[in-house]
């Protein structure tokens, strides 16, 4: 049975914040051994690849303690959290996805934006494992949604929406994304169309 996994370049992130909670006893072994798994405490010790697949249970256990504790289960914490990894992604220079996106200058038409947002999305299949996307353009939205998505936490869909955000602000766009979801498996990503686009 295949595991759903995140990449590395994600998961370090999340190590990396607990590990510093851990080091500064903001939380202690034996809050960390209630909540966490001994596979995610076994994390915070290793040297994280990240170019590897991890199981994405264990990143989304790191993130939710760093939520409830730093973030005190605020949505726009992780909302700037995932803003904060689009940056460290765009810097990094390893994915030709958000080159272009930072690149691109105003979509035109609708096609052209469902064209760019189709394209800016195969970044999704090189972070998570298990995920499948879809794009629509609507009359007066761009929908992106997630299939696949039981193991995608409120918690991803949250610093995903702070990821896009990012990088829309690196594109020079004011428009912002809201999520929901729909069903267990899907979760759906919206943005209001400027009126130039809008049908």
């Amino acid at each position: 049975m295949r595991v759903e996994s995140a990449k590395g370049t994600l998961l370090l992130g999340a190590v990396v914040t607990v590990r510093r909670m851990r080091d500064r006893n903001i939380i202690d072994a034996g809050t960390l051994a209630k909540r966490l798994s001994p596979e995610a405490i076994a994390m915070l010790d290793q040297r994280i690849d990240i170019a590897s697949w991890y199981p994405v249970k264990v990143f989304c256990e790191l993130i939710d303690l760093d939520w409830e504790v730093s973030g005190h289960r605020d949505p726009l914490y992780l909302e700037r959290q995932g803003a904060m990894t689009a940056d460290r992604l765009f810097d990094s220079g390893l994915y030709q996805q958000l080159e272009f996106a930072e690149r691109s200058g105003k979509v035109e038409t609708r096609k052209s934006l469902e064209r760019q947002s189709k394209l800016i999305t195969t970044i999704t299949g090189t972070l998570y494992s298990f995920l499948t996307s879809t794009v629509e353009v609507h009359p007066l939205a761009l929908e992106i949604a997630y299939g696949n998505a039981t193991h995608f936490t409120d918690a991803l869909m949250h610093t995903t929406v702070g990821f896009m955000n990012q990088i829309n602000i690196r594109q020079g766009s004011k428009r912002r994304w809201s999520a929901r979801r729909p069903a267990r498996d899907r979760v759906v990503f919206s943005m209001e169309l400027p009126a130039r686009l809008a049908d």
